[in-house]
């Protein structure tokens, strides 16, 4: 195990890469910390418990988790204008980088203690990185790389209860590729996949950041758009149905045009599941108007 340490305060002071007490600290109690770290592998729950039992021995204001590799950041607390931060190894494997920060300078004799309790994280950490996977995995088309079903099913049923709780509007868009079945039939399945690959990289470049798209099975797509009323969510389903057809698929020298017909429905006095009923009889009605077009539901 290896903790790479640095100070990031006025002096930019680094430390060396061992975590030790011999600055003559006295080693604080982590058993509490230990017990704490060891109710949970979720990840931003750890962290938070990880905060908020080391203020015993360390008073901070904000603890940051960075993990580069995987893309995503988890923030605990408020900012403060020092910091220090630590990039964790474990057996050769990185786990990200962990900083504290508060309104006054980190003495040495923090440090120390900072870099004790440190030891105490990396390997729930790690388990909590290793179930994050696991879950991600799960959660994932394996043939386009975009969340599947049963991730939509979990996001569904959360972002409608934020809906409701914060009264901001929801909107669902479920999405068909156009006689599907003739590709399959014409160019053979291989191609077929590569055609639903080539749409989920088209429609995932017209999202908006937060926007959450998810393969719902077969040729069908799925888009969850938060904080955004049926105006917006028409915008964003035309952008994406001009986009596809203005973009064929190619595929073993032949260029492979396809388009899609989309419906919407917008969060009303119902539940996740009636939301997509409507989303999805919306469709069917841009479906039998002639394909390649936008319809929501009234």
């Amino acid at each position: 195990m290896a903790l790479h340490g640095s100070l990031n305060t006025d002096s930019k002071q680094t430390l060396a890469p061992v975590v030790s007490l011999a600055r003559g600290v006295e080693a604080p109690d982590t058993l509490r910390l230990t017990t704490a770290l060891q109710t949970t592998l979720d990840l931003e729950q750890l962290l938070r418990i990880f905060s908020e039992t080391a203020q015993e021995t360390i008073p901070h204001q904000g603890l940051t988790y960075r993990n580069d590799e995987n893309r995503f950041v988890v923030a605990v607390g408020h900012t403060g204008r020092h910091h220090c931060s630590y990039r964790l190894n474990l057996l050769g494997t990185e786990l990200g980088e962990v900083a504290l920060s508060r309104s006054r300078r980190f003495s040495e004799q923090d440090l120390a203690q900072v870099e004790y309790l440190l030891c105490a994280l990396v390997y729930p950490l790690r388990n909590a990185l290793h179930y994050r996977e696991a879950v991600n995995a799960a959660h994932r088309d394996p043939l386009t790389g975009i969340s599947n079903r049963a991730a939509l099913e979990q996001h569904l049923t959360r972002e409608t209860a934020l809906a409701r709780r914060h009264h901001t509007p929801l909107s669902l868009i479920v999405i068909d590729i156009d006689w599907f079945k003739k590709v399959n039939d014409r160019h053979g399945h291989a191609v077929g996949d590569t055609v639903l690959r080539s749409v989920a990289q088209v429609i995932q470049k017209g999202l908006r950041e937060g926007d959450l798209l998810f393969r719902y099975g077969g040729e069908e797509f799925v888009i969850l758009l938060n904080n955004t009323a049926q105006d917006g969510a028409v915008q964003v389903a035309e952008r994406i149905r001009a986009a596809v057809a203005a973009t064929p698929c190619h595929c073993e020298g032949r260029d492979i045009g396809v388009t899609v017909s989309l419906g919407i429905a917008t969060l009303a006095e119902e539940n996740g599941s009636a939301l997509f009923d409507r989303a999805d009889h919306a469709l069917y009605q841009a479906k039998n108007q002639g394909r390649n077009r936008v319809m929501h539901a009234e």
